[in-house]
């Protein structure tokens, strides 16, 4: 999604609101519809603020039960752009510099924006690093393999144990374990 920033660029305080549906490009996710993207661009001078809202519903993969599901994204986005590239510094590789609040940005480099790489990268960083379809998920059998969400499986729940580990079993036993 590119946004022309000319008009914008042209005064401070002036706002752009882009209201869009967005369809990001991910080989490893599913989007049942495409994401709605609300966002303000504010021209704050030598800045850009970026002030929105990402929503849309995405299909994650439960990781205990291996089922898909949907999961709906609603992402708070805050952004700043500046207009033009900071000062150069000459940094010997032995130097040490402390970093400023404007390492931190993103820089327009033209007179237009592209916006997937912020959209993509907020819904990234958004997703659940264990995406669960139910907080009370009971995962698969570990012998069988069995949805243990849908019932109780058949298979033995004697695990084969490495002989090794046999004293530990006894002693587990032996303290009211299984």
């Amino acid at each position: 999604m590119y946004i022309f920033l000319a008009d914008l660029h042209s005064q401070v305080g002036k706002e752009l609101l882009i209201e869009e549906d967005f369809s990001p490009h991910y080989e490893d996710l599913e989007f049942d519809t495409p994401i709605h993207v609300n966002l303000l661009l504010t021209n704050l001078g030598k800045e850009v603020l970026i002030k929105g809202t990402i929503k849309g519903i995405i299909e994650l993969i439960c990781s205990r039960c291996l089922k898909k599901f949907p999961y709906n994204l609603s992402i708070d986005v805050e952004e700043i752009y500046l207009w033009d590239l900071p000062i150069i510094r000459n940094i010997s590789p032995s130097e040490e510099i402390e970093l400023k609040e404007e390492d931190f940005k993103f820089v327009l480099e033209k007179e237009t924006l592209f916006l997937d790489p912020l959209i993509e990268d907020n819904i990234r960083i958004s997703l659940p690093i264990k995406p669960l379809c139910n907080i009370n998920c009971k995962g698969l059998c570990p012998v069988c393999g069995h949805d243990l969400n849908l019932g109780p499986c058949e298979c033995s729940k004697d695990l084969k144990i490495d002989p090794r580990w046999e004293p530990l079993k006894k002693l587990l036993r032996e303290k009211g374990g299984r």
